[in-house]
């Protein structure tokens, strides 16, 4: 039992805020005693039903008292103690309590004092009968530490407003789960709530009304309160972006101000930023500055500039800029970026940022910068590799406001089936679990984790307010807080367990409830007094008790019990989703044979034909959304362009490419950006993406050098036995290893020089690869029956072609890929992926996911368009014309001739059409979700979709839908019969556009093709440098195939029996 006194031996050492350690630990001790006697706990809750009295001591039994606590403060304070950087504060702190009655409580800081506090009175409950509060767990010593020295909530008060008795109380919460920093994301775009004297319109005006705004006296307030309970506040203005509420004082400061359609401009409305380029907006920040700083000086050691979800395209309404290209952009953020946090440091602060600062928009940041990721684990490891301190917080575990669902309405129609069922775009909420579950150096290389300073758990205020404040965030931030103290991994190095976390979060739970936290309920009471692996061991114990066969019959009546109901289950969930699809037309049990004819489809060459009787019903009708189920395993098949837009775009985080899909392709693309999703995706694309900016995808050099070569071998190639050109040859194979070479020098720095060396193994192995890998994804359940022994020569062919490479990019030192970096000389991609991880099976990964798109999809457009050329020589006449008109026969394109020639670009429009370049693509379902179309007696309603469902989609089929591309007059013949979708006629761009979603060669969504630019401008410069040296294309395919192409589908669509033509040079061609 307890009736105690405290004595405290400190070293005080008042702080220019006059803050001192002993009044800061005297009042601390004084909390200490009311939360023990007043605001103490009966556990009944925590101890198996009616067995409290075992667990409490005997109210009438020999009491041994703890009469006093003996504080001994062995370190001095100083101002950094109240306001320190990251790791500047020692917070460990040792605790005893004898079977003596004697406790004791040493620690070197006073915030270990507080800790020690903290920990001293959870040892303690409240006795059932009121008669006082007692202890059960002496004699105990305790010896404590944290792994981290940042461990923070990021709590938003500007999209709601929160009086400051909740942040007060929000403060006490921290304080109770051994926190140290409250991050305030104190404005953004819907409100700005804090006073500033200096500029009074600002909360004046951007305030949701008159009262709800922080004064100076509170702002104060909230900081010293912070501060006395070992709380370090953190202010953030983010800018330039989430700027809005600053037009509603000073529209002439924000570019984009409210802009429709939102969703084009920011990521949420109201939309609006900073402008980049205007002399106004450095004064404001000046002043504004001016006036904050000095407020926040004394109480914190950091400031927060934010740069989160910067939108390049509101920069085409800025005045000051207009563009959106992120070369323009990028240095202007990087001057506003660099003025703020001058201004910081004057004020002795150090500068936070968001992690688009550094990972998007590349910026330069001083060594005193921390950033704080938000979007995956990937990005924390490449922050770190950068050799920036870093705060980690992956929305996917620690975004507690996740799961609550859209907070915009839609009106019926589209908009509703779009968004149907209306969840946010983190769901599903981040149970505590899934808190426990995140580990902040996850994927961090052992020698970079002391970048990781720690991390924030995040409460966004879309859909929280002070009335549900606390049970959005307790106890789910207490699970984070446990692993932001003690870290992911225990003594031994196992992750913690949540069988023995949930006790613990449990009574947790019970104490802030009686100290004024409204925080929700880990589990329900029958749970927190029963042991939550009950059911376990009641099966063992059942186990040991029946005979063997007794035992069969009931593992096979369970099974079929589950089987069922799982089944029920799911056709629930579908039917409450939006309901099935029509059914494929299948003549085998477990439609076997629609699985069968996909592998023989594509050995064949049949895929559109397989693929157009798959949307044929049993009717003769077309329904472009139908659905199997071979060996008990649902897929879809669409070609509707409303469920393709969904699953790219409009529903991007409900689809994705799966486990399924990585683990097939693991081998042959490991974990590049084209097998992984959300995080891991984004991180990839985050990687590659620096290439193809557009200064170098319109230097031109690389593709010139390579263009040579290929007229030379067309040439060579083409003679005939009399010693005449433009014989006979296969374009299509040439085209293949041009853009091989043209891709090796551009991404390694050295071709390979398949052109003139054709008998090339890495070449044969690459195609000899692609060819079993889709193989192996049609097959479906199927695919371990697939021979593999050339794919996994071919696999050991493709790994000793690139591990050279990697070796000459990992032998120079980070420093001296910097360099080289910058100069641009001699820079590649390989460079640019060396300069952000040293990890060679990253580099590996991403360097033959970008050869294979560099290679494949270049060379079987460019085939494509010399087949139909070769076939329509009225076209080639007219293409030849406008080069001739722009360029001549003799000088090299530029980027912006090539981009000024319309017919070009029609013509490669038009082969794109109908030749897309990835023809059948699938996605695997993230979540139960749903798809616009193609349920219902019509095929108008949404069809459900469970989690892990397959969904396959085609591009060449929707792009040949003759209902989405109607025949029309020919557009420049009008006593031609009219034109069809399946005709190549590039005249139809000149008079017709295609709908939105209809057409998308390169798909579309986040992620569209990052190297479209790349393909299109070597495809043009191709064709082009080609048709300046040749005058004619001859077709030789009428023998070949009758004029009905082979369609070739194994990854990208490309002839199947090769582009037999004939060049005719010019008489006039220079080169």
């Amino acid at each position: 039992m307890v009736e105690l006194q405290s004595s405290l031996t400190s070293r005080d050492d008042a702080s220019s805020s006059g803050f001192s350690s002993r009044s800061i630990v005297q009042a601390a001790i004084a909390r200490t005693m009311d939360t023990l006697f007043k605001q103490s706990f009966v556990p009944w809750k925590l101890v198996a039903r009616n067995e409290l009295a075992g667990f409490e001591a005997d109210a009438h039994a020999k009491k041994q008292y703890i009469k006093n606590l003996v504080i001994s403060q062995s370190g001095t304070d100083n101002s950094s103690t109240f306001k320190p950087l990251a790791g500047q504060v020692d917070e460990s702190y040792t605790l005893t309590v004898g079977l003596d009655g004697i406790a004791k409580l040493t620690a070197v800081s006073s915030t270990g004092v507080l800790h020690g506090l903290e920990s001293f009175v959870q040892l303690f409950y409240k006795h059932s009968s009121g008669s006082g509060i007692y202890t059960n767990m002496a004699p105990i010593a305790i010896t404590d530490a944290p792994k981290f020295p940042h461990r923070g909530l990021n709590m938003d008060v500007a999209r709601n407003w929160f009086p400051v008795a909740d942040i007060m109380r929000t403060i006490d919460a921290l304080s109770m789960n051994k926190f140290n920093r409250l991050h305030i994301h104190m404005t953004d775009a819907q409100s700005w709530p804090l006073d500033i004297p200096s500029i009074p319109e600002l909360s004046k005006k951007g305030a949701f009304q008159t009262g709800l705004s922080y004064s100076p006296s509170d702002f104060k307030k909230i900081q010293t309160y912070a501060i006395e309970r070992g709380i370090e506040i953190i202010v953030e203005f983010d800018m330039p972006g989430h700027t809005t509420s600053i037009a509603y004082a000073y529209p002439e400061l924000i570019a984009g101000a409210d802009a429709k359609p939102w969703d084009k401009y920011c990521n949420e409305p109201p939309c609006g930023s900073l402008k980049l380029n205007s002399p106004e907006v450095p004064k404001f920040l000046e002043k504004l500055f001016d006036d904050v700083l000095p407020r926040v000086a004394p109480y914190s050691a950091y400031f927060h500039t934010g740069g989160d979800e910067v939108n390049k395209q509101v920069y085409l309404l800025d005045d000051t800029v207009k563009s959106n290209d992120t070369v323009v952009i990028g240095p202007l953020i990087q001057k506003l970026v660099d003025r703020n946090h001058d201004q910081i440091r004057k004020a002795g602060l150090a500068p936070i940022v968001w992690e688009e600062m550094a990972l998007e928009w590349n910026l330069t940041l001083g060594s005193d910068v921390l950033v704080q990721s938000w979007l995956s684990e990937a990005s924390v490891a490449a922050i770190t590799a950068k050799g920036h301190k870093v705060l980690a917080g992956n929305y996917n575990f620690w975004y507690l406001d996740c799961g609550k669902g859209q907070w915009l309405n839609f009106d019926n129609g589209a908009s509703f089936q779009q968004y149907y069922p209306f969840l946010d775009y983190c769901s599903p909420v981040k149970n505590w679990r899934l808190v426990y579950s995140y580990d902040p150096l996850g994927g961090v290389p052992a020698n970079e984790t002391h970048l990781v300073m720690g991390g924030e758990v995040h409460i966004w205020s879309e859909q929280t307010d002070p009335v549900n404040l606390d049970d959005m965030v307790w106890p789910r931030a207490s699970a984070a807080g446990e692993v932001l103290w003690s870290g992911r991994q225990d003594a031994s190095g196992q992750n913690r367990s949540q069988i023995t976390a949930g006790p613990r979060l449990a009574e947790m739970r019970e104490r802030m409830v009686s100290r004024g936290i409204s925080a929700g309920p880990v589990q329900m009471v029958f749970c927190t007094q029963n042991n939550a692996t009950e059911f376990a061991t009641m099966i063992e114990d059942i186990i040991s008790r029946v005979s063997p066969k007794t035992l069969i019959v009931a593992v096979v009546a369970v099974v079929a019990i589950i089987k069922l109901t799982t089944w029920l289950s799911n056709e629930r969930k579908i039917r409450a989703l939006g309901g099935h699809a029509k059914k494929v037309n299948t003549k085998f049990p477990f439609d076997l044979d629609l699985i069968a004819r996909a592998i023989k489809a594509t050995m064949n060459h049949k895929n559109l034909e397989t693929w157009n009787r798959w949307f044929t019903a049993s009717t003769g009708k077309k329904s472009y959304t139908m659905e199997a189920k071979p060996v008990g395993r649902r897929l879809i098949f669409t070609a509707d362009p409303e469920n393709i837009k969904a699953i790219l775009a409009t529903q991007f985080t409900d689809y994705g490419k799966g486990e399924p899909f990585h683990r097939e392709w693991s081998d042959f693309l490991g974990d590049s950006i084209f097998t992984t999703d959300l995080d891991q995706w984004h991180a990839s694309r985050q990687l590659i993406r620096p290439q193809f900016v557009k200064d170098r995808v319109s230097d031109l050099d690389v593709f010139e050098t390579h263009v040579q070569v290929l007229i030379k071998q067309i040439i060579e190639g083409g003679k005939r036995y009399d010693g005449t050109r433009g014989g006979e040859i296969d374009v299509s194979d040439l085209f293949f290893r041009y853009t091989l070479d043209a891709a090796t020098h551009f991404l390694l720095g050295r071709s390979v020089g398949s052109l003139e060396l054709p008998e090339q193994e890495f070449a044969e192995a690459f195609g000899e690869v692609q060819r079993v890998q889709n193989i192996i994804a049609r097959a479906g359940p199927l695919n371990p029956l697939v021979p593999r022994s050339s794919f996994h020569k071919g696999i050991k062919v493709i790994n000793e072609f690139v591990t050279p490479y990697i070796d000459q990019a990992l032998s120079l030192s980070p420093e001296e890929l910097a360099t080289k970096t910058k100069s641009e000389e001699g820079y590649t991609f390989l460079h640019a992926l060396a300069s952000f991880t040293r990890d060679r099976k990253v580099l590996r990964d991403q360097l033959v996911a970008v050869l294979l798109a560099g290679r494949d999809t270049t060379a079987s457009t460019l085939s494509w368009t010399f087949y139909e050329l070769a076939r329509h020589p009225e076209v080639v006449k007219k293409l030849r014309a406008e080069i001739v008109n722009q360029v001549g026969l003799d000088r090299v394109p530029t980027y912006a001739d090539l981009k000024g020639m319309k017919y070009l670009q029609n013509v490669m429009n038009e082969t794109l059409r109908l030749y897309p370049v990835v023809p059948f693509n699938v996605r695997l379902a993230l979540k139960d979700t749903t798809l616009p179309h193609g349920g219902g007696p019509d095929g108008l309603s949404p069809v459900g979709i469970l989690k892990d469902t397959p969904i396959g989609y085609s591009t060449l089929i929707m792009q040949r839908r003759p209902d989405l591309t109607p025949p029309m007059p020919h557009p420049t013949s009008p006593s031609s019969p009219p034109i069809t979708v399946l005709d190549f006629v590039p005249e139809r761009w000149q008079v017709w556009q295609p709908k939105p979603w209809t057409y998308i060669p390169f798909n579309g969504g986040p992620r569209i093709c990052i190297g479209q630019q790349f393909a299109l401008t070597e495809m043009g410069y191709t064709i082009v440098r080609l048709l300046q040296k040749f005058e004619k294309v001859e077709n030789f395919m009428g023998p070949v195939d009758g004029g009905d192409p082979c369609l070739k589908a194994e990854i990208v669509l490309q002839p199947g029996q090769g582009v037999r033509v004939g060049f005719m040079e010019s008489e006039k061609a220079g080169l």
